[in-house]
């Protein structure tokens, strides 16, 4: 199924290089360090035919021996091949994209709409959809350069990144129209902006209380600038 969807997109998108990128073993460590809550709440579940096992170690050892076998296939292909210990591939993929002139990230994963720009491209597999920054802005209300900033006061359940108690999207947008315009803002400018409302609204309060919180939030998801070190970037 993998190399299938792969096939697909290489014929579709003809580019002139693939690189596919991998979870590092120990994937999660820096940022666990970071937040030790870090994709806590994820559990282990049985993905395949569960009448093809016995228990979820037999599961867990055939999906084993298929990543292995599908490594194999690829390293016969012209394809390139990237995986780092103790790194995500979020990391990895956030920062070889810049590094050329045109780039696609076929991903499902939103984080990756902070990177967009007229030079990086989103493609979701799930949605079957191209996201450029009006792509972003249409769909979401933010443009890309502001969407980290979104999901840093969010949160992001699925990681288990803790959001601003009582801030949904639609009262972020209220206190912060700014977010919506094409000139990206800082963090630190919602901070100080929450601190200095704080008398008037107590929502600004609510936000300003919680900055330790933002500030490692922001060091989960910041793709901008990853978290790999000087050593692994040299290599």
């Amino acid at each position: 199924g993998y190399l299938r969807s792969l096939g697909a997109m290489i014929n579709e998108i003809q580019p002139t290089r693939v690189i596919l990128v991998f979870d590092g073993e120990g994937n999660i460590t820096n940022k666990k360090n970071l937040y030790s809550e870090y994709k806590g709440t994820r559990k282990i579940k049985r993905i395949t035919n569960w009448t093809g096992f016995d228990n979820l170690q037999q599961e867990s050892e055939s999906m084993a021996n298929q990543m292995m076998r599908l490594i194999d296939y690829l390293k016969c292909l012209p394809v390139s091949i990237s995986v780092i210990d103790k790194l995500e591939a979020d990391d990895i993929i956030a920062y070889l994209a810049p590094k050329f002139n045109k780039s696609i990230i076929v991903s499902a994963d939103q984080d990756f709409l902070q990177l967009v720009n007229d030079k990086i491209t989103v493609y979701s597999p799930i949605k079957k959809k191209y996201y450029t920054e009006i792509d972003v802005y249409e769909e979401f209300g933010v443009w890309p350069c502001n969407f980290l900033n979104k999901k840093i006061i969010l949160g992001d359940t699925s990681d288990n990144v803790p959001k601003v108690p009582k801030i949904g999207l639609k009262k972020l947008y209220k206190l912060f129209p700014e977010l919506t315009e094409k000139q990206p803002i800082t963090l630190q400018e919602i901070i100080d902006k929450s601190y200095t409302e704080s008398d008037n609204n107590p929502w600004y309060g609510d936000i300003y209380n919680f900055k330790q919180q933002l500030y490692i939030n922001e060091k989960l998801m910041d793709l901008k600038n990853p978290n790999i070190p000087e050593q692994e970037v040299e290599r």
